[in-house]
């Protein structure tokens, strides 16, 4: 998912700094919430051992150990797969500088870039099973955005990216 927001120069202090021109949002398609998964892992333990205990009361006592661990052993899976959707990267674009931060809660790495200095590196697929990189570049540090991203969101994501140049572009000819 990408969400793009501009920012006016119009804007007070407090909404955005005064020289951002606007920031892009990516994430992940979150097919499963939180709470969708709380629901699930409660209705697949309930069944699991409702049966592991139907088969201790007949005497294979053996059967409910091994589903405690597949229980365990699914519930970290499925949290894994969540919190790796849960990933956010979010680009902020101002006038003189690119800053980009990245995490699952809250930003975990952020990196400020001078905006003269950096490049939108856009890597094509070389078969069509491939998938097309985008990566920000600035003085050989390459960081690849939007991996989990689709094709066709990756190309949502490359004109947003021009747009956002664009318009930071504007920015830094007003401010002069």
């Amino acid at each position: 998912m990408i969400r793009c927001e501009y920012f006016d120069a119009d804007r007070e202090i407090d909404e955005a700094p005064s020289q951002t021109v606007g920031q892009i949002v990516l994430q992940p398609n979150n097919s499963l919430s939180w709470q969708a998964l709380k629901y699930f892992l409660a209705f697949m333990m309930l069944i699991s051992f409702g049966i592991a205990l139907t088969f201790m009361f007949f005497g294979y006592w053996l059967v409910l150990p091994f589903t405690g661990l597949e229980m365990a052993f699914l519930s970290y899976c499925l949290w894994r797969c969540l919190r790796r959707s849960s990933l956010q990267e979010v680009i902020v674009f101002s006038a003189d500088e690119i800053r980009l931060e990245t995490g699952i809660d809250g930003p975990d790495r952020t990196e400020v870039w001078e905006r003269f200095f950096t490049k939108i590196h856009i890597n094509q697929a070389i078969h069509p099973w491939y998938r097309k990189t985008v990566a920000l570049v600035h003085r050989g540090d390459r960081f690849e955005i939007g991996s989990f991203l689709t094709t066709v969101e990756q190309d949502e994501l490359i004109d947003s990216l021009h747009r956002m140049v664009r318009r930071a572009d504007a920015a830094m000819v007003t401010i002069r």
